[in-house]
C-alpha cells in the first residue's frame, strides 16, 4: 500500500511540474507594430517627422511588446585602419579578422552584425514603446533594422526576430 501511494504521489508531482514548465516554454515570436521618428521643434516638444535632418538629434520610437529591443540605424561605419596602396592610390582595409572581415571601430549597420565593433543602439522603455536618440552625420539613404527579443537572452527560450524597417532618407 505504501508503494502504491508513493508511486501515485511521484506521478502527480512529475505531471504537475511538467505542466507548469510547458506553460513557460510557449513563447510567441516578437513583432514590431510601428516605428516612429521624432525631432524636437522650436518650442521644445517632440514633433513627428518622416525625414530626419543631417546633424540634428532625432528619436526613434519602436512600438512593440517585445522584452528587449535594439535599433540599428546604419548611419555610421568606420573601419579600424586604412592604407593607401602603392599601385593606383586605392584604399583597402588593413585590419581584418581571421574570417577575412574588416575590423570596425564603429558600426551601427545590421549587415555588420557579428563583426568586431558592430552594435545596435541601446533603447529605453516608456509608455509608448522602446526609444533611443540618434544623429545622422551624413546625407544619404540608410537601412533601418530593428531587433526584438522575447523571453530571455542566450537561454533556451530565446526568441529573436530581425525586422527590416525600410530605408530612411536623410536630408
Amino acid at each position: 500500500m505504501k508503494k502504491i501511494i508513493y508511486f501515485i504521489a511521484l506521478g502527480m508531482f512529475v505531471s504537475l511540474s511538467l505542466v507548469s514548465c510547458l506553460k513557460e516554454d510557449i513563447v510567441s515570436a516578437p513583432t514590431v507594430n510601428q516605428v516612429k521618428m521624432y525631432m524636437t521643434d522650436k518650442s521644445g516638444k517632440d514633433s513627428l517627422i518622416t525625414q530626419p535632418t543631417k546633424g540634428k538629434a532625432m528619436k526613434f520610437v519602436v512600438i512593440t511588446k517585445a522584452d528587449i529591443c535594439s535599433v540599428w540605424p546604419a548611419g555610421d561605419r568606420q573601419i579600424m585602419k586604412k592604407k593607401i596602396s602603392i599601385d593606383g592610390g586605392k584604399t583597402y582595409a588593413d585590419s581584418i579578422d581571421m574570417f577575412n572581415h574588416p575590423v570596425l571601430t564603429i558600426s551601427d549597420s545590421y549587415l555588420d552584425y557579428g563583426l568586431v565593433g558592430a552594435k545596435g543602439l541601446k533603447t529605453s522603455q516608456n509608455a509608448e514603446g522602446w526609444y533611443c536618440t540618434y544623429t545622422y552625420k551624413t546625407v544619404g539613404t540608410f537601412d533601418l533594422s530593428i531587433v526584438v527579443t522575447n523571453h530571455g537572452y542566450n537561454g533556451p527560450d530565446f526568441n529573436q526576430v530581425v525586422v527590416d524597417s525600410g530605408k530612411i532618407t536623410v536630408k
